[in-house]
């Protein structure tokens, strides 16, 4: 589902504010819960493994858009944070990492592949979704077993694309961004990766 991320202001004194419909994000956290339910045991304990096992809280449930715009509409982007009638609430790492459950400590991810970099498995693997859209990962993700080491990191790869591309990093069109890959170049051990930081730095920078 379309979740609307940004607010446009008539101009003009009196006019009622106006969502910019160009401006979308497919964020689902419900996509996420739902996918989470079909997984086989061997499957979640991957999941989990990875860091992400805080995921399996997610409710299935409809985000009240109007409410989603107050907060997109009262956030100061000179200080990072909200104004509510709570007082000011500051976006960072720390605060996602405590909401998502997820680490907010260790090394951040690149926000481009360098290709020079990478070895032949890892182009070929980045190489594979490109184009990729949602529905596809969701079948894959469900397809893919993990009773070896090669299908173990083919899980990983499209799980953290999935998770991505509906929830923690979403984006306003259905193939993958390239800003998605660079969590995928080594997934040997995603859990010490600073995921709350990587998530923070892509929210701030598509509200920016």
């Amino acid at each position: 589902m379309a979740r609307k991320t940004m607010v446009k202001k008539l101009k003009g004194s009196g006019k009622k504010k106006q969502y910019n419909k160009s401006n979308r994000t497919r964020c689902s956290p419900s996509d996420v819960a739902k996918l989470l339910e079909k997984l086989s045991s061997e499957q979640k304990a991957v999941v989990r493994d990875m860091g992400f096992g805080a995921l399996e809280n997610l409710s299935i449930l409809n985000i009240n858009k109007k409410m989603m715009m107050e907060l997109v509409d009262s956030f100061n982007t000179n200080d990072n944070s909200m104004r509510t009638t709570l007082g000011r609430i500051k976006l960072d790492a720390s605060k996602i990492g405590d909401a998502l459950g997820l680490n907010a400590r260790g090394n951040t991810y690149e926000k481009k592949i360098e290709n020079k970099k990478l070895s032949d498995e890892q182009k070929a693997a980045v190489n594979s979704f490109k184009g990729v859209i949602i529905l596809s990962l969701k079948r894959t993700i469900i397809e893919t077993t993990v009773d070896s080491e090669e299908n173990t990191r083919k899980f990983k790869r499209v799980f953290i694309l999935f998770i991505q591309k509906t929830f923690l990093c979403a984006t306003n069109f259905n193939p993958l961004s390239p800003k998605h890959f660079p969590t995928i170049v080594n997934v040997d051990n995603p859990r010490q990766m600073n995921w709350a930081r990587h998530v923070c730095s892509f929210l701030l920078d598509g509200i920016a």
